[in-house]
């Protein structure tokens, strides 16, 4: 697998405009030495695949994963998608698609630029789409140019839900001691109900000058996803961090074709800790960088509605982890839509180093 980005030609596709993907940084930055996990052994060597997410998820909460069998062109489809969602859809119709993320706590739809707050008084410069999985049809519900394409998301979420976060929930068993399939019986049931998984394009735009003095560079500020397994498209602009365990924030090293993987709060909860989800954020990009705006594609993958955050039916859980919440314990969907109705526009209380909000009684940090 290369550190450096095959992709750097234009990706032509008849029907959405080119897609050129920056070059990957000449800077010298300080990498985060993350994992890497070979889905294509996953038949042959399943026990070594555990051993090294085991070590990922209690060290770093964060994982590459590779030989996960989506073709490359697929990946680079996505990002040409993504990027007509943002260039190829008017500001009129993105404001007819705002997501109602005030009034119901849901992402569906443009979160458009400027709802968050960074750090005193400065706003973000982040778009992005969400398709969710259980509320994808009908196709006119979505901006008309991206109507064309909304099989072709429902296709590629699906096929990453198989061959992507299937698994990484059968490894997720073994490292907890759990019944094999147990997980992914919490994303899909037997009788077909799933967790409203997300698909989303985001592009950041570039801070000013000004601006990122004022944030220290932080484009978007520390946190844990409030989800339970989140995948990202490896994409060449280095700007996202991960606080390791040292104290110090370390950059992910971009690698062609690969999914980072990571842990969020509520599959954190449930193993009562054991699995940890990893404090990360957006900066902005080093200096041969700094010019361009970023595209990323992810898939956030949730619990179906209304599972108990409770401690998970496993020896390991009960014996090393700890009890999340000593009193009304909060269901998946309930701690999804009360993270997304605060987030970045919560009172908060001032630190140093993080801002506090407690959610269902415990402290949310967002680090500077």
């Amino acid at each position: 697998m290369s550190d450096t980005s095959s992709l750097e030609t234009a990706v032509e596709f008849s029907d959405v405009p080119d897609w050129k993907p920056p070059k990957t940084t000449e800077a010298s930055l300080e990498w985060a030495d993350i994992l890497t996990v070979d889905l294509s052994l996953f038949e042959t060597n399943r026990s070594e695949l555990v051993d090294t997410v085991a070590t990922a998820l209690q060290r770093d909460g964060f994982f590459y994963v590779v030989g996960h069998g989506i073709e490359a062109e697929k990946l680079k489809r996505q990002f040409a998608i993504g990027q007509l969602t943002f260039d190829g859809v008017e500001r009129e119709e993105k404001e007819a698609h705002r997501a109602p993320i005030a009034e119901q706590g849901s992402f569906m739809g443009y979160k458009l630029q400027n709802y968050w707050e960074i750090k005193d008084g400065v706003r973000d410069r982040i778009e992005h789409y969400n398709f969710y999985l259980n509320h994808i049809d009908p196709v006119t519900q979505h901006p008309i140019p991206l109507q064309p394409h909304v099989d072709e998301v429902k296709e590629f979420l699906a096929e990453t839900r198989q061959k992507v976060l299937r698994r990484i929930l059968l490894l997720i068993d073994g490292v907890l001691g759990l019944e094999e399939g147990h997980l992914w019986r919490l994303h899909q049931d037997d009788e077909g109900r799933t967790g409203d998984d997300l698909l989303r394009y985001m592009i950041y735009d570039p801070l000013t000058s000004e601006e990122a003095l004022t944030t220290n560079g932080v484009m978007l500020n520390g946190h844990t996803d409030f989800n339970s397994i989140s995948t990202l498209v490896s994409q060449p602009i280095s700007a996202l961090q991960i606080l390791m365990p040292d104290g110090v924030w370390r950059y992910v090293k971009h690698k062609d074709d690969a999914l980072v993987i990571n842990i969020g709060d509520q599959l954190s909860f449930m193993s009562g800790g054991i699995l940890k989800g990893t404090i990360h954020r957006v900066i902005r990009p080093p200096e041969d960088q700094v010019h361009l705006r970023r595209l990323g594609v992810f898939h956030f993958a949730h619990f179906i509605n209304d599972v108990p955050l409770d401690l998970l039916p496993s020896k390991k859980v009960h014996e090393e982890g700890h009890v999340i919440f000593e009193d009304k314990i909060p269901t998946s969907n309930q701690w999804e839509a009360a993270r997304i109705k605060s987030y970045g526009t919560a009172k908060l209380i001032k630190g140093e180093a993080y801002d506090v909000e407690y959610i269902a009684g415990l402290q949310v940090r967002h680090w500077h």
